[in-house]
């Protein structure tokens, strides 16, 4: 039986490529190809767990590891892969852990918050949420580490499915 998702990984991954090989014009559009690669590869490894999800007939997609975890010890299969996947997200210096933390910085707009309180606010010392890492600006060196790392991943643990 063909995996549905194995062909969405594949284009989401070869979509960063292309996006990674236009020379930007300026700094905004190097910023919007940019988070459009950023995009791509979260596609990428969202299809991948979806397609990880499917080829042990969990009947779901789920959003993190953790969930891809949960669905299969709920129907008694083990995944050594989310295992994986949940070991590098926990290590915040891991290119999954990073990658995840700018994609959720990518939606977040606090500056603009900051500046609605007033002016004297902003020479206070300035507010960080507890547990939420400072994210570097994307890169396009990020962004092929980032890449890298989730390539030599999808391989490697396709690799070892399929030796089972």
């Amino acid at each position: 039986m063909s995996n549905p998702y194995t062909g969405a990984v594949a284009a989401a991954l070869r979509k960063a490529t292309l996006l990674g090989d236009i020379t930007p014009a300026g700094d905004l559009q190097a910023q919007a190809l940019f988070e459009a690669r950023l995009l791509e590869l979260w596609r990428a490894y969202q299809a991948f767990l979806a397609e990880l999800a499917f080829q042990l007939q969990l009947g779901g997609e789920p959003d993190s590891p953790k969930m891809l975890s949960q669905m299969a010890h709920s129907q008694n299969k083990g995944c050594g892969e989310a295992l994986e996947l949940e070991g590098l997200l926990e290590d915040p210096e891991s290119w999954l852990s990073t990658l995840e933390a700018a994609w959720q910085a990518l939606w977040q707009f606090r500056t603009g918050q900051r500046q609605r309180r007033g002016a004297a606010s902003a020479t206070l010392i300035p507010l960080m949420e507890v547990g939420q890492r400072p994210v570097e600006p994307l890169s396009r060196s990020q962004l092929e580490n980032w890449q890298q790392g989730l390539t030599e991943l999808i391989q490697r643990q396709r690799t070892n499915t399929a030796e089972w």
